[in-house]
């Protein structure tokens, strides 16, 4: 009894650890969430004018959701510089929970070199759209957002998360 009992045990165990972590849908997650919890500190790294007005609006949209935004510096760091590369925003999971496969910490970083000369409306747009991914949204399309209206397209630049994406963060959190 006991043996079966350890056995049971030993196999729960192991597919705990290599599940697949739920997603908030979308398809590509841009590597970044899940995250690990519904509490997420955002920590601002210099950032432009521009890219201050990006983070603060993205926060807002992710705020919306059941993940709570705050200040600090153990969850979300945010930085923009001129980087090489064709990318206009970009969130990445630099420490991931080995446990659960969820993200414990992401960096935002957006791409200023395409992003001069681009309105408040543009940066907006990319701060909804990276913060997106911290929630662990991955990209829609024509096909899964018909009224266009989801910061999350990679195509055309809308400033919200629609209910779609609300609903899907909300889900995973």
């Amino acid at each position: 009894m006991r043996r079966t009992i350890i056995a049971a045990a030993t196999v729960i165990l192991a597919i705990a650890v290599t599940a697949t972590p739920a997603s908030a849908g979308h398809g590509n997650k841009a590597n970044a969430g899940p995250p690990d919890n519904a509490q997420q500190d955002v920590q601002v790294n210099s950032l432009t004018s521009a890219g201050s007005a990006a983070a603060s609006f993205g926060r807002a949209q992710l705020d919306r959701t059941d993940i709570t935004m705050s200040t600090g510096g153990s969850d979300l760091h945010v930085y923009d510089a001129s980087y090489s590369g064709s990318w206009y925003g970009q969130t990445s999971c630099t420490d991931r929970n080995w446990l659960n496969g969820k993200c414990d910490h992401m960096d935002i970083k957006f791409n200023t070199r395409l992003m001069n000369g681009k309105s408040t409306s543009y940066w907006q747009s990319l701060g909804c759209h990276e913060f997106g991914h911290s929630g662990g949204l991955g990209h829609r399309y024509k096909s899964t957002d018909s009224n266009n209206n989801s910061c999350m397209r990679d195509e055309i630049w809308p400033r919200y998360l629609d209910t779609h994406d609300i609903d899907a963060v909300n889900a995973v959190v």
